[in-house]
């Protein structure tokens, strides 16, 4: 038994000498194809999402998305929990679990216009082009927050 472990140990060194000491390691995750800093979704999306909002989410998340006593607030400290995911998996969870009475029914241009409002809501720009509804693009948009505006 102990001349195998150490025949398999030789073999192992032989095999990483060989490959000139180098460690295999998996490719790096190919780069997100835009941010939320760069403007993603557009003005007018926002307005559609902030209309949906008002209708399918204030109940619960408050009026401007503050929050209650019960149930968490979607600005502030929302993006800690979603910073550098992707817009995808936002999307996708509003999509599944939103509105909490009657999960699963928002339309995708409806779960994208509401994902645009809470973008616009905690900072992020606005751009020409509205977020798409394509589970494919929006994984590859990360949430990344914006810089603090500086003071003069």
């Amino acid at each position: 038994m102990q001349h195998r472990l150490i025949a398999a140990t030789l073999a192992a060194s032989a095999l990483i000498a060989s490959a000139g000491g180098a460690v295999l390691a998996a490719p790096p995750a190919p780069a997100p194809s835009a941010t939320t800093a760069t403007g993603v979704y557009t003005e007018q999306q926002a307005a559609q999402g902030a209309s949906l909002y008002a209708e399918r989410c204030a109940l619960c998340h408050g009026a401007s998305a503050q929050g209650t006593w019960e149930v968490p607030p979607l600005t502030g400290r929302f993006f800690a929990n979603w910073g550098h995911g992707s817009v995808g998996a936002l999307a996708d969870y509003v999509g599944r679990a939103m509105p909490q009475m009657a999960p699963g029914t928002l339309e995708p241009q409806e779960k994208v216009a509401i994902v645009a409002f809470l973008l616009k809501s905690n900072g992020m720009p606005a751009g020409a082009k509205p977020l798409p509804a394509d589970a494919a693009t929006l994984g590859a948009i990360m949430i990344e927050p914006v810089a603090p505006k500086a003071t003069h």
